[in-house]
Formats: C-alpha cells, sequence, structure tokens
C-alpha cells in the first residue's frame, strides 16, 4: 500500500513542479492514465496467486463432496410423539443440519486435498 500511495505522490509532485500552472484535458488525462498504469502494475506485482485455476477448485471441492459419506453425524434428529383425541398418536422428528460444524470440517478437509495435488 505504501508503494501505491508513493506513485500517488510522484504524480502529485510531476504535477507541481511543472512548467505551465495551468494543465488543459489532456495533460490531466496523460497524469491519469500513467497513474493508473503505474498503479495496476504496482498491484499485480503485489498480488499473491494460488497457482490453481478456477476447474482444478471446482474439481477439488466436487471430489471433497462425492467421498463424503457420512453427513448424518452432522444431523441431528428429534423425535416428539403427540397424543390426540380418541387414542390416535402422531410423531414429529424434526431434523437439524449442523452446517456451523459441517464448515469448520470441510475447511479443515481443504487444505489436505490440495497437498494432494501439488504431490501427483
Amino acid at each position: 500500500m505504501e508503494k501505491i500511495n508513493n506513485l500517488f505522490d510522484q504524480e502529485i509532485t510531476k504535477t507541481v513542479d511543472a512548467y505551465p500552472s495551468i494543465f488543459s484535458k489532456d495533460d490531466v488525462v496523460n497524469l491519469l492514465s500513467s497513474l493508473r498504469t503505474n498503479v495496476l502494475n504496482e498491484i499485480s506485482i503485489n498480488t499473491p496467486t494460488t497457482g490453481y485455476d478456477t476447474d482444478t477448485i471446482l474439481n477439488v471441492v466436487r471430489t471433497m463432496f462425492s467421498d463424503y459419506d457420512d453427513f448424518d453425524q452432522y444431523l441431528d434428529y428429534e423425535p416428539e410423539l403427540h397424543g390426540a383425541y380418541g387414542g390416535s398418536y402422531s410423531l414429529e422428528i424434526n431434523a437439524r443440519f449442523d452446517a456451523v460444524q459441517f464448515a469448520r470440517d470441510f475447511l479443515c478437509e481443504l487444505p489436505d486435498y490440495f497437498e494432494a495435488i501439488k504431490e501427483q
């Protein structure tokens, strides 16, 4: 971020030190275009890359879901038996999926799958 601020400071200094005191529209456009190019170059240099393309990431996630056999461990069942008039009963089963725990486990296993890809 400091480098980007320095790029802005450099352009400001160029503008202040320039001989003419009034800039034309073309001068301002050229300055902004130059600044944009410098900032984009700086950002692309400092942006880390994962080295994996979109297809690879999607294939890993698909593989993880297809290999996941035990979704039952994230389900909670709460059966409730209700009595009614006339001697009839009803059974109500409330099920809840623990998405928080599933996400934790999934995210913990995700790096292992990518390590396996690196080794191949």
